[in-house]
């Protein structure tokens, strides 16, 4: 039941989910098997742990095991029961009973020890149910992230289906782009790197010693969607400020001969100059690098904020492009939608030798 049918996009359930052209047969069914009977399973599993334990014995690892999977069973039958509301009241019931297992999960060693006063053989049985109650609320609080996920993911879909793709313009020999890019070198871009990984590295575990007492009591899943929330979204937020502060419009342009950036200033590079060409399309590290033997730039897209209502990326390369560079000694590899081109050996090929250079068309 857990395997084939777990969460979907909106946190509840699968693609048998009961929808508005489902037949009233089929949506009683479905209720029936995802709802009614992990219920009752689940009922039945910590009712099972609790007899179980004896006065001489806590149960061991049946008993634990027992009230484990049955209260994750009765979490996950809460939660699918919500698909039978309306969508927006499902929101505000699976916001509920989030608060409700956040209460719960806080509540539970208080809650155990204030069993304790109650006359045997209770303590020691209900002590052993309410390990259930982590469980179950881990499964409500995960499909609530997986709902909100789906949302921002289907958002974010429909945000980038109605941005404008950076496109190749100018003369058909002679194309060009222009886009606002970050200028980076290669030794700012990875020091930009390792620094985050050590801030958001620091940054963890100074939150995991501070709020020890609270976080601890959290689904390991739980405390990793935490740091990442109150850790990697504002580290993130921090890089991508820095780096459109760095933002720049550069016109990338394919001359016979030479490949011309105009950023700040104008970089003509002869094609047999080149020693190896970088190419990312899409991505937040969307870029373009360019290394010569005495210089090097990276212009990152992928995390700066175009103008006009334009994705942040670039169009790929050209067939006759990609020619041009392997006509001039480079060598295409690509990995993980990174193009690279780079040259197998040095070159002696200088301006002016007499060999005439690639060109385009």
């Amino acid at each position: 039941m857990g395997g084939a049918d777990a969460a979907d996009t909106d946190g509840a359930t699968t693609s048998r989910r009961p929808t508005e052209q489902s037949t009233p047969r089929a949506a009683h069914q479905w209720r029936i098997w995802f709802v009614v009977v992990p219920a009752l399973m689940g009922v039945v599993l910590c009712a099972a742990g609790a007899l179980l334990v004896t006065p001489t014995s806590d149960g061991g690892f049946p008993a634990y095991l027992c009230v484990i999977i049955g209260g994750w069973a009765v979490g996950f039958a809460l939660v699918n029961a919500l698909s039978a509301w309306p969508e927006r009241w499902q929101w505000g019931g699976h916001v509920a009973l989030a608060l409700g297992a956040i209460a719960l999960l806080a509540s539970t060693t208080p809650l155990i020890r204030a069993l304790g006063s109650l006359p045997e053989p209770w303590p020691r049985s209900l002590s052993v149910v309410a390990l259930g109650i982590p469980p179950a609320g881990g499964w409500v609080l995960i499909t609530l992230l997986g709902r909100i996920s789906g949302r921002f993911d289907r958002a974010a879909e429909r945000r980038a289906a109605a941005l404008a793709e950076p496109t190749w313009s100018g003369a058909d020999r002679h194309p060009e782009v222009t886009v606002n890019a970050a200028r980076f070198t290669t030794a700012a871009l990875t020091a930009l790197a390792v620094g985050a990984v050590v801030v958001v590295g620091a940054l963890s575990a100074v939150v995991v010693i501070v709020t020890e007492r609270w976080l601890l009591r959290l689904p390991p899943l739980m405390i990793v969607v935490a740091l990442g929330l109150f850790v990697g979204m504002p580290v993130y937020a921090a890089i991508w400020g820095v780096v459109n502060s760095r933002r720049l419009p550069v016109t990338l342009r394919w001359h016979t001969g030479a490949l011309v950036v105009d950023a700040e200033d104008r970089w003509t590079v002869p094609y047999p100059m080149i020693q190896s060409v970088i190419w990312r399309s899409q991505g937040d590290t969307a870029r373009f690098e360019v290394h010569t033997a005495t210089r090097s730039e990276t212009f990152l897209v992928g995390m700066v904020r175009q103008q006009n209502g334009k994705a942040s990326q670039l169009p790929p390369l050209m067939h006759r492009m990609r020619r041009v560079l392997e006509e001039a000694g480079l060598r295409p590899h690509e990995r993980r939608g990174t193009l690279r081109y780079t040259r197998s050996a040095p070159t002696n090929t200088v301006s002016g030798s007499g060999a005439p250079p690639p060109a385009l068309g």
